[in-house]
């Protein structure tokens, strides 16, 4: 059943309010030069499902020619904003690969039910392609990356484009996004407020983005564990960093094996003592979780 429209307000406003990353977190003083490395261009994209979006593209200064292109998704359990360390972060990538990042700023939960976001990012992965001369990049070395909600839409983005012959991806990059996020809605159906709950934030981050509707949580784009082995072994390369203190660790591996048992070349790591959102927020093992990222956005190819 829907929520109602007091209930997604309430339920917003206590998400956005408590997420770490809310505006307030303070990074690095040697993070914010990172802009520098980078020029930058926003762009209005066409509306996807009826809701207008932006992406921001990051071209390196020391880009290379016939280089690569990357599609950044970032996280914020679908309803928290895009944040500065989004831009510094693909600044930096842009820079370490010699190449362009592409950062997407979707429409939140709050806004819109999925699979509106995934939509945007599919519109975004036709624009890059479709522009991939005009930037001097390799149409055979576009990628995708994301982390938390943003590893779990790079997924799901991938996945659709397998299925449905669009944007040819040669590497999708799953920072320690959930597969597996189905819970019994219907245990708190009728329960006020059950999103103060520390354990029940994942089913409310979910409720939220699927606006009440548990057929729709189980989508296979998102419930991706759900997805059916011949859609799964499409894939292209996958990287999977998983964080070593991250609640989504388990998960996270247990999808990795299930798409090299069906074939898929899959790179996976967990970073001991990491946190859920170290790579994009520049917390301890950040470095080491880039230098990965790095390494195989420069050898993937088709």
């Amino acid at each position: 059943m829907a929520l109602s429209p007091d209930r997604r307000a309430r339920m917003a406003a206590y998400l956005k309010g408590s997420s770490t990353f809310h505006g307030e977190f303070k990074y690095p003083e040697a993070c914010y030069p990172f802009a520098d490395l980078a020029t930058s261009e926003h762009v209005t994209m066409p509306p996807e499902d009826g809701y207008g979006y932006q992406i921001d593209i990051y071209t390196a200064k020391n880009r290379a020619a016939n280089c690569p292109v990357h599609i950044n998704i970032h996280g914020g359990g679908f309803v928290c904003p895009h944040q500065i360390n989004d831009s510094l972060w693909s600044a930096w990538l842009a820079d370490a690969i010699q190449g362009v990042v592409v950062d997407v700023d979707y429409t939140l939960s709050d806004e819109a039910p999925w699979p509106v976001c995934m939509d945007q990012c599919r519109g975004v992965g036709r624009y890059v392609y479709a522009h991939c001369a005009q930037w001097g990049c390799d149409p055979k070395r576009i990628s995708i990356g994301g982390y938390s909600a943003g590893g779990t839409l790079a997924v799901a983005t991938a996945m659709k484009a397998a299925g449905n012959g669009e944007c040819p991806y040669c590497l999708v990059v799953n920072g320690y996004g959930p597969s597996d996020m189905v819970s019994d809605l219907k245990a708190v159906a009728g329960e006020e407020d059950y999103w103060l709950r520390p354990e029940m934030r994942g089913t409310a981050f979910m409720d939220l983005l699927v606006d009440g509707d548990e057929e729709l949580m189980r989508d296979p784009y998102l419930y991706q564990e759900s997805a059916p082995d011949e859609l799964l072994a499409k894939l292209p390369r996958v990287v999977i960093c998983a964080a070593g203190e991250c609640p989504f660790r388990f998960q996270n591996e247990a999808f990795g094996h299930r798409l090299a048992s069906l074939g898929v070349e899959v790179t996976m790591r967990r970073f001991p003592g990491a946190v859920h959102g170290f790579i994009p927020h520049f917390m301890d093992h950040w470095q080491e979780g880039a230098e990965l990222i790095v390494r195989s956005i420069l050898s993937a190819s088709l």
